[in-house]
Protein backbone atom coordinates (compact mmCIF):
# COMPACT_ATOMS: atom_id res chain seq x y z
CA UNK A 1 0.00 0.00 0.00
CA UNK A 2 1.37 3.59 -0.50
CA UNK A 3 2.66 5.00 2.64
CA UNK A 4 0.03 6.70 4.54
CA UNK A 5 -3.19 5.26 3.03
CA UNK A 6 -5.86 2.66 4.00
CA UNK A 7 -7.09 0.32 1.73
CA UNK A 8 -10.44 1.86 2.23
CA UNK A 9 -9.16 5.04 0.81
CA UNK A 10 -6.72 3.67 -1.60
CA UNK A 11 -9.69 1.39 -3.59
CA UNK A 12 -12.96 3.69 -2.21
CA UNK A 13 -14.34 0.69 -0.30
CA UNK A 14 -16.03 0.73 2.72
CA UNK A 15 -19.19 2.54 1.77
CA UNK A 16 -21.08 0.62 3.91
CA UNK A 17 -20.95 2.39 7.77
CA UNK A 18 -22.46 -0.04 10.80
CA UNK A 19 -23.77 0.84 13.97
CA UNK A 20 -23.96 -1.72 16.62
CA UNK A 21 -25.05 -2.29 20.19
CA UNK A 22 -23.32 -4.15 23.28
CA UNK A 23 -25.71 -7.50 23.15
CA UNK A 24 -24.37 -9.58 25.93
CA UNK A 25 -25.22 -9.46 29.70
CA UNK A 26 -22.98 -6.67 30.42
CA UNK A 27 -20.75 -8.98 33.04
CA UNK A 28 -17.17 -7.21 34.42
CA UNK A 29 -14.71 -8.40 31.56
CA UNK A 30 -11.26 -8.96 33.22
CA UNK A 31 -8.09 -11.28 33.09
CA UNK A 32 -7.96 -13.91 35.54
CA UNK A 33 -4.53 -14.78 34.29
CA UNK A 34 -1.54 -14.29 31.87
CA UNK A 35 1.77 -16.06 31.64
CA UNK A 36 4.50 -15.09 28.30
CA UNK A 37 2.04 -17.49 26.15
CA UNK A 38 -1.68 -16.86 26.65
CA UNK A 39 -4.08 -15.19 28.57
CA UNK A 40 -7.17 -16.31 30.19
CA UNK A 41 -10.29 -14.06 30.69
CA UNK A 42 -13.56 -13.53 30.99
CA UNK A 43 -15.31 -12.10 28.36
CA UNK A 44 -18.62 -9.79 27.71
CA UNK A 45 -20.53 -13.31 27.15
CA UNK A 46 -19.37 -14.48 30.48
CA UNK A 47 -17.06 -17.30 28.69
CA UNK A 48 -14.01 -17.93 30.10
CA UNK A 49 -11.31 -17.68 27.16
CA UNK A 50 -7.51 -18.98 26.99
CA UNK A 51 -5.94 -16.94 24.03
CA UNK A 52 -2.63 -17.38 22.46
CA UNK A 53 -0.64 -14.36 23.00
CA UNK A 54 1.34 -13.28 19.23
CA UNK A 55 4.83 -13.06 19.39
CA UNK A 56 5.44 -9.45 20.29
CA UNK A 57 3.49 -9.99 23.21
CA UNK A 58 0.16 -8.61 22.12
CA UNK A 59 -3.19 -10.70 21.45
CA UNK A 60 -6.82 -9.99 20.89
CA UNK A 61 -9.46 -12.29 22.26
CA UNK A 62 -10.96 -13.31 18.94
CA UNK A 63 -7.77 -14.45 17.54
CA UNK A 64 -6.17 -18.29 18.33
CA UNK A 65 -8.15 -19.18 21.16
CA UNK A 66 -10.42 -22.10 22.85
CA UNK A 67 -13.23 -22.03 25.25
CA UNK A 68 -12.60 -23.13 28.19
CA UNK A 69 -15.89 -22.80 30.61
CA UNK A 70 -19.12 -21.29 29.91
CA UNK A 71 -21.50 -19.21 32.52
CA UNK A 72 -24.84 -20.92 30.68
CA UNK A 73 -24.93 -24.56 30.92
CA UNK A 74 -28.65 -24.82 31.71
CA UNK A 75 -31.93 -23.56 31.76
CA UNK A 76 -31.34 -22.37 35.30
CA UNK A 77 -28.09 -20.34 34.72
CA UNK A 78 -29.52 -18.90 31.17
CA UNK A 79 -32.72 -17.93 33.29
CA UNK A 80 -30.17 -16.13 35.70
CA UNK A 81 -28.17 -14.79 32.43
CA UNK A 82 -31.21 -14.01 30.45
CA UNK A 83 -32.09 -11.23 33.37
CA UNK A 84 -29.74 -9.29 32.55
CA UNK A 85 -30.79 -8.87 28.93
CA UNK A 86 -32.25 -5.48 28.98
CA UNK A 87 -32.30 -2.67 26.52
CA UNK A 88 -30.20 0.60 28.10
CA UNK A 89 -28.53 3.56 26.28
CA UNK A 90 -25.05 1.75 28.01
CA UNK A 91 -25.28 -0.58 25.41
CA UNK A 92 -24.54 1.77 22.94
CA UNK A 93 -21.57 4.56 22.12
CA UNK A 94 -22.52 7.77 23.69
CA UNK A 95 -21.33 9.47 20.68
CA UNK A 96 -23.20 7.55 18.14
CA UNK A 97 -25.27 10.38 16.69
CA UNK A 98 -22.59 12.44 16.43
CA UNK A 99 -20.55 9.40 14.30
CA UNK A 100 -23.88 8.73 12.59
CA UNK A 101 -24.12 12.48 11.37
CA UNK A 102 -20.38 12.18 10.08
CA UNK A 103 -20.88 8.94 7.92
CA UNK A 104 -24.12 10.04 6.96
CA UNK A 105 -22.69 13.77 5.37
CA UNK A 106 -20.08 11.03 3.47
CA UNK A 107 -22.26 9.08 1.47
CA UNK A 108 -22.47 5.73 3.44
CA UNK A 109 -25.12 3.49 3.49
CA UNK A 110 -25.98 2.95 7.25
CA UNK A 111 -27.09 -0.16 8.24
CA UNK A 112 -27.36 -2.11 11.93
CA UNK A 113 -24.46 -4.17 12.20
CA UNK A 114 -25.58 -7.46 14.34
CA UNK A 115 -25.16 -11.32 14.98
CA UNK A 116 -27.57 -13.23 14.16
CA UNK A 117 -29.60 -15.16 16.95
CA UNK A 118 -28.21 -18.46 16.03
CA UNK A 119 -24.57 -16.42 16.14
CA UNK A 120 -25.51 -15.03 19.42
CA UNK A 121 -26.41 -18.20 21.00
CA UNK A 122 -23.39 -20.07 20.26
CA UNK A 123 -21.08 -16.99 21.76
CA UNK A 124 -23.21 -18.12 24.65
CA UNK A 125 -23.07 -21.84 25.19
CA UNK A 126 -20.93 -22.60 22.46
CA UNK A 127 -20.97 -24.47 19.39
CA UNK A 128 -21.09 -28.11 20.47
CA UNK A 129 -23.50 -27.54 23.10
CA UNK A 130 -25.87 -25.31 21.02
CA UNK A 131 -26.08 -27.93 18.34
CA UNK A 132 -27.01 -30.94 21.06
CA UNK A 133 -29.16 -28.95 22.39
CA UNK A 134 -30.90 -28.18 19.18
CA UNK A 135 -31.62 -31.97 18.98
CA UNK A 136 -32.16 -32.64 22.68
CA UNK A 137 -33.93 -29.57 24.00
CA UNK A 138 -35.33 -27.16 21.41
CA UNK A 139 -37.25 -25.10 23.22
CA UNK A 140 -34.69 -24.23 25.41
CA UNK A 141 -32.54 -22.46 22.28
CA UNK A 142 -35.33 -21.33 21.27
CA UNK A 143 -35.57 -19.00 24.35
CA UNK A 144 -32.48 -18.46 23.67
CA UNK A 145 -32.77 -17.11 20.23
CA UNK A 146 -35.81 -15.26 21.32
CA UNK A 147 -34.15 -13.45 24.41
CA UNK A 148 -31.81 -12.02 21.91
CA UNK A 149 -34.11 -10.84 19.06
CA UNK A 150 -36.24 -9.10 21.54
CA UNK A 151 -33.07 -7.07 22.47
CA UNK A 152 -31.95 -6.86 19.04
CA UNK A 153 -35.41 -5.11 18.24
CA UNK A 154 -35.78 -2.88 21.46
CA UNK A 155 -31.81 -1.66 20.74
CA UNK A 156 -32.74 -0.72 17.18
CA UNK A 157 -35.60 1.18 18.01
CA UNK A 158 -33.47 2.65 20.82
CA UNK A 159 -30.78 3.92 18.19
CA UNK A 160 -33.89 5.31 16.09
CA UNK A 161 -34.80 7.35 19.07
CA UNK A 162 -31.57 8.75 19.09
CA UNK A 163 -32.08 10.06 15.29
CA UNK A 164 -30.60 7.48 13.58
CA UNK A 165 -32.10 6.39 10.19
CA UNK A 166 -31.12 2.99 8.85
CA UNK A 167 -30.94 2.05 5.17
CA UNK A 168 -30.74 -1.51 6.02
CA UNK A 169 -29.29 -4.05 8.52
CA UNK A 170 -26.34 -6.19 8.17
CA UNK A 171 -26.83 -9.42 10.01
CA UNK A 172 -24.26 -11.70 10.75
CA UNK A 173 -24.83 -15.74 10.76
CA UNK A 174 -22.27 -18.74 10.29
CA UNK A 175 -24.91 -21.27 9.90
CA UNK A 176 -22.98 -23.40 7.67
CA UNK A 177 -19.37 -24.84 7.03
CA UNK A 178 -17.72 -25.67 3.79
CA UNK A 179 -19.87 -28.81 2.87
CA UNK A 180 -23.33 -27.52 4.19
CA UNK A 181 -25.33 -26.56 6.56
CA UNK A 182 -24.25 -27.08 10.56
CA UNK A 183 -27.68 -28.49 10.64
CA UNK A 184 -30.66 -29.97 8.61
CA UNK A 185 -32.99 -27.56 6.34
CA UNK A 186 -36.02 -28.88 8.52
CA UNK A 187 -34.17 -27.74 12.24
CA UNK A 188 -33.65 -24.57 10.56
CA UNK A 189 -37.40 -24.21 9.94
CA UNK A 190 -38.35 -25.38 12.86
CA UNK A 191 -36.01 -23.83 15.33
CA UNK A 192 -33.91 -20.91 14.17
CA UNK A 193 -36.35 -19.65 11.27
CA UNK A 194 -39.11 -17.98 13.35
CA UNK A 195 -36.64 -15.86 15.06
CA UNK A 196 -35.26 -15.11 12.08
CA UNK A 197 -38.35 -14.18 10.36
CA UNK A 198 -39.47 -12.21 13.25
CA UNK A 199 -36.28 -10.61 13.14
CA UNK A 200 -36.11 -9.47 9.69
CA UNK A 201 -39.80 -8.95 9.62
CA UNK A 202 -39.46 -5.98 11.86
CA UNK A 203 -36.13 -4.71 9.36
CA UNK A 204 -38.44 -5.37 6.39
CA UNK A 205 -41.16 -3.57 8.01
CA UNK A 206 -38.89 -0.23 8.56
CA UNK A 207 -37.34 0.12 5.17
CA UNK A 208 -34.15 -1.74 6.25
CA UNK A 209 -33.41 -4.92 3.72
CA UNK A 210 -31.61 -7.35 5.43
CA UNK A 211 -28.30 -8.37 3.90
CA UNK A 212 -27.37 -11.89 5.70
CA UNK A 213 -23.73 -12.67 5.99
CA UNK A 214 -23.16 -16.45 5.97
CA UNK A 215 -19.77 -18.19 4.82
CA UNK A 216 -19.79 -21.56 3.82
CA UNK A 217 -22.50 -24.15 1.62
CA UNK A 218 -25.58 -22.16 2.14
CA UNK A 219 -27.05 -23.15 -1.01
CA UNK A 220 -29.83 -25.71 0.28
CA UNK A 221 -31.44 -22.99 2.74
CA UNK A 222 -31.15 -20.23 0.25
CA UNK A 223 -35.10 -20.40 -0.18
CA UNK A 224 -35.96 -20.31 3.01
CA UNK A 225 -33.59 -17.73 3.97
CA UNK A 226 -35.96 -15.74 1.50
CA UNK A 227 -39.05 -16.77 2.54
CA UNK A 228 -37.61 -15.83 6.09
CA UNK A 229 -36.96 -12.31 4.48
CA UNK A 230 -33.64 -11.86 3.78
CA UNK A 231 -33.07 -9.53 0.66
CA UNK A 232 -29.36 -10.13 -0.14
CA UNK A 233 -27.21 -13.00 0.61
CA UNK A 234 -22.92 -12.22 1.14
CA UNK A 235 -20.41 -13.15 0.59
CA UNK A 236 -21.19 -16.17 -1.66
CA UNK A 237 -17.89 -18.16 -0.98
CA UNK A 238 -16.80 -19.69 -3.93
CA UNK A 239 -14.67 -22.50 -2.49
CA UNK A 240 -17.79 -23.39 -0.45
CA UNK A 241 -18.83 -24.14 -4.37
CA UNK A 242 -21.46 -21.27 -4.53
CA UNK A 243 -21.01 -19.90 -7.83
CA UNK A 244 -23.31 -16.63 -8.29
CA UNK A 245 -23.71 -16.83 -12.59
CA UNK A 246 -25.92 -20.53 -11.22
CA UNK A 247 -27.89 -18.72 -8.24
CA UNK A 248 -28.79 -15.09 -10.23
CA UNK A 249 -30.64 -17.82 -13.03
CA UNK A 250 -32.36 -19.21 -9.55
CA UNK A 251 -33.43 -16.68 -7.13
CA UNK A 252 -32.51 -13.73 -9.05
CA UNK A 253 -35.83 -12.35 -8.65
CA UNK A 254 -36.11 -11.86 -4.96
CA UNK A 255 -32.60 -11.85 -4.11
CA UNK A 256 -29.41 -9.73 -4.61
CA UNK A 257 -25.39 -10.84 -4.16
CA UNK A 258 -22.41 -9.82 -2.60
CA UNK A 259 -19.50 -11.07 -3.61
CA UNK A 260 -18.02 -14.55 -4.80
CA UNK A 261 -14.89 -13.05 -6.86
CA UNK A 262 -12.84 -16.01 -6.05
CA UNK A 263 -9.77 -15.59 -3.74
CA UNK A 264 -8.03 -17.96 -4.47
CA UNK A 265 -8.11 -17.34 -8.58
CA UNK A 266 -6.70 -13.75 -7.13
CA UNK A 267 -3.84 -14.93 -5.63
CA UNK A 268 -2.38 -16.67 -8.80
CA UNK A 269 -1.66 -13.34 -9.77
CA UNK A 270 -2.36 -14.54 -13.38
CA UNK A 271 -4.05 -11.73 -14.84
CA UNK A 272 -5.91 -13.60 -17.28
CA UNK A 273 -7.29 -15.63 -14.85
CA UNK A 274 -8.60 -13.13 -12.48
CA UNK A 275 -9.98 -11.06 -15.32
CA UNK A 276 -12.00 -13.95 -16.96
CA UNK A 277 -13.28 -14.54 -13.15
CA UNK A 278 -14.53 -10.87 -12.52
CA UNK A 279 -15.99 -10.26 -16.33
CA UNK A 280 -17.74 -13.81 -16.46
CA UNK A 281 -19.53 -13.19 -12.93
CA UNK A 282 -20.02 -9.55 -13.23
CA UNK A 283 -21.68 -9.97 -16.58
CA UNK A 284 -24.20 -12.13 -15.31
CA UNK A 285 -24.92 -10.62 -12.09
CA UNK A 286 -25.45 -7.34 -12.96
CA UNK A 287 -28.50 -7.92 -15.83
CA UNK A 288 -31.37 -5.74 -14.41
CA UNK A 289 -29.49 -4.78 -11.38
CA UNK A 290 -29.33 -6.81 -7.54
CA UNK A 291 -25.30 -7.57 -7.43
CA UNK A 292 -22.85 -5.92 -5.32
CA UNK A 293 -19.22 -6.54 -6.10
CA UNK A 294 -17.15 -8.03 -2.80
CA UNK A 295 -14.42 -11.10 -2.72
CA UNK A 296 -15.98 -14.52 -1.63
CA UNK A 297 -14.70 -14.69 1.32
CA UNK A 298 -11.79 -12.31 3.40
CA UNK A 299 -9.11 -11.22 1.16
CA UNK A 300 -6.10 -13.43 1.81
CA UNK A 301 -2.09 -12.35 2.77
CA UNK A 302 -1.80 -14.20 -0.61
CA UNK A 303 -3.35 -11.61 -2.92
CA UNK A 304 -0.53 -9.47 -3.95
CA UNK A 305 -1.43 -5.45 -3.84
CA UNK A 306 -0.81 -5.27 -7.40
CA UNK A 307 -3.12 -8.30 -8.32
CA UNK A 308 -5.80 -6.21 -6.29
CA UNK A 309 -5.13 -3.46 -8.26
CA UNK A 310 -6.13 -5.27 -11.33
CA UNK A 311 -9.42 -6.87 -9.68
CA UNK A 312 -10.32 -3.05 -8.79
CA UNK A 313 -9.48 -2.11 -12.31
CA UNK A 314 -11.84 -4.62 -14.40
CA UNK A 315 -14.83 -4.21 -11.61
CA UNK A 316 -14.40 -0.72 -12.58
CA UNK A 317 -14.71 -1.60 -16.21
CA UNK A 318 -17.15 -4.63 -16.20
CA UNK A 319 -19.78 -3.22 -13.62
CA UNK A 320 -20.72 -0.56 -15.87
CA UNK A 321 -23.82 -0.36 -17.87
Amino acid sequence: MPEGQSPEEYFGLNEIWGVSADLSSQPEFKVIEETERHVVLINENGVTRRVLKRDDGSWSQRRAFVNVDFTVKDRKSWERYKERLLPSESRFSPNVKQLYDGQRSRGKFIVYTIPDPYEKAQGVIGQEALLTKMVEDPDFIQDIFEAHVTLMIQMCQMLVGQGIVFDGAWVNGDIAYKNGLLFSPQAYREILMPSHKRLFDFFNAHDMPVVYHRDGGVREAIPLLIEAGVRCLQPLEAKAGLDVRKLKAEYGDGLAFMGNIDVRVMSTGDRRLIEEEVRSKLHVAKKEGGYIYHSGHSVPPSVSFESYQWVMQLVDRYARY
